[in-house]
Parts: C-alpha cells; sequence; structure tokens
C-alpha cells in the first residue's frame, strides 16, 4: 500500500489547512532566498534591506520554517520590493504579484 500526498506536509500533519500553511511558509521562504541569491547579497545586506538580523536571515536561507509566520515573509517580500494582489472573479481566486518601490 503507498500514501500519496499533494502537499508533502500532508504526511507530517493532521490538518489540512495546517498543512497548507506550512507549504505556503515554504514557498515563501525559497522565494525570498532565491531572491537573496539572485541579487548576490550577503545574509547582512539581505538583512538590511528586509528590517531582520543577520541570524533571522540566516534562519529563512536555512529552511528554519517554524521561525517565521506568513504574514512575516509577506512583510519580507515587501521590503525587497515584491507585493501580493489576490483577486477573485468569476469564481476563481488569483495571485498577481506586484513590484513596489521597496521601503
Amino acid at each position: 500500500m503507498s500514501l500519496e500526498f499533494d502537499n508533502i506536509f500532508e504526511a507530517v500533519v493532521e490538518e489540512g489547512s495546517e498543512a497548507s500553511d506550512l507549504q505556503t511558509r515554504s514557498d515563501l521562504m525559497i522565494a525570498v532566498r532565491d531572491i537573496i541569491t539572485a541579487k548576490k547579497w550577503s545574509q547582512a545586506e539581505a538583512a538590511e534591506h528586509m528590517g531582520l538580523t543577520q541570524p533571522r536571515v540566516s534562519d529563512l536561507v536555512n529552511g528554519r520554517i517554524e521561525k517565521f509566520s506568513i504574514d512575516k515573509l509577506i512583510n519580507c517580500l515587501y521590503r525587497i520590493g515584491f507585493r501580493f494582489k489576490p483577486t477573485y472573479s468569476n469564481g476563481q481566486l488569483s495571485m498577481d504579484v506586484q513590484t513596489v518601490e521597496a521601503a
């Protein structure tokens, strides 16, 4: 018997909403890490841009998911120039990412 999951976190938590939260945090952390890498920022530079300490950036880039909320990650992304804009129309929810003037 094999088990299949749409979300890897479904294998480690009982609630679907908790698995979704973990997956969203993971996805956001990967995006932030990829931006830091693309911009060739040191952890200290990334910390300055995101309003974090360097140890917090280390936690982020090393995937310490338990240390970050979705809110905190979205705030980090905003501070480095990205904003999420959800829209609902005709029974469909979509999410656009807008470039904003970094704080």
